[in-house]
């Protein structure tokens, strides 16, 4: 099933709809910043277990975590420094993931041996529109296939998303083509700032 819905998430019905699949333990495909990804009901361990399982990865590869602003993090993060913090409120919404201390609201499937998080609030709507409109984080992962050539690329047509996985999925929320570039992540958890991998983000406005 694909569910469309515009860049400015202004469709409520279409939102509303996507959102109850993921409050039933649904898992879609979602735009993003940086192409698709699968996402699920953060708190649903039974749609993150199908996240690792369709994307075929290991537990130790960490699932983000998207929030609909960034006053939601409470409780979902340990520590953040004075610093840190107005450094994620002058940059989001925007194309990065911040690594953080993980809190105690993270669920024991996420965090269960890290003691960090990456959390992102995405500067594209959908995300966030959904987010809100579930009043949950959502778990994410990124969506890539090998090209021709072997090399892994992001996913970024919702047409090919529901050709190959379609019938994994509860839904693909189609918002168009996507950006192939990934969004750059940076750990915020001690100074100077990690820059782990640079992507969209302007590394240049961290300050």
């Amino acid at each position: 099933m694909r569910i469309e819905i515009d860049e400015w998430a202004s469709q409520g019905g279409e939102v509303h709809k996507a959102a109850k699949l993921l409050d039933r333990g649904g898992v879609l495909a979602i735009p993003t910043d940086s192409g698709y990804a699968l996402a699920c009901d953060l708190l649903s361990r039974k749609a993150t277990d199908r996240i690792y399982a369709l994307k075929q990865s290991p537990r130790r590869h960490p699932l983000s975590i998207i929030f609909a602003d960034l006053a939601d993090i409470g409780g979902y993060t340990g520590y953040v420094s004075t610093l840190a913090w107005r450094t994620m409120k002058r940059l989001t919404p925007g194309p990065w993931v911040f690594v953080l201390e993980a809190g105690p609201k993270v669920p024991k499937t996420l965090s269960k041996k890290r003691s960090e998080v990456g959390i992102r609030i995405p500067g594209a709507e959908i995300p966030r529109a959904l987010a809100k409109e579930l009043g949950r984080p959502l778990a994410t992962t990124s969506l890539r296939m090998d090209d021709e050539d072997g090399n892994e690329q992001w996913v970024i047509d919702p047409v090919e998303i529901e050709r190959v996985w379609g019938h994994q999925l509860d839904a693909v929320v189609d918002g168009g083509l996507g950006i192939p570039n990934p969004t750059t992540v940076v750990d915020l958890r001690e100074q100077p700032y990690e820059i782990l991998r640079e992507g969209q983000g302007d590394v240049s406005e961290l300050g």
